[in-house]
């Protein structure tokens, strides 16, 4: 079942947790996965970031990272994101 994401827009800037060399890498370590595919349910492109997103609909205040390609990524409208979600804050 997918979970309905909502991207942090200032995500571009935000660097990747201390200790990891980018986002994506930090959601690898974090899942035990290997990101191959971009994790927004209508897209087949490889995941070349993490991105930065909030659920929506929820009073959950935590942002997570997912595995995503360079447009999802930057998208403004929700995104229905497949697998796991690795906690940032």
């Amino acid at each position: 079942m997918a979970t309905v994401m909502k991207n942090v827009m200032s995500a571009s800037v935000t660097p990747a947790p201390e200790g990891f060399s980018s986002r994506l890498e930090y959601w690898e370590k974090s899942t035990g996965l290997k990101a191959d595919r971009c994790a927004h349910e209508i897209c087949d492109r490889p995941a070349t970031e993490g991105a930065i997103a909030r659920r929506a609909f929820s009073s959950d205040n935590k942002v997570y990272v997912f595995p995503a390609c360079e447009t999802c990524a930057r998208r403004t409208e929700m995104l229905y994101v497949d697998g796991p979600l690795a906690i940032l804050s």
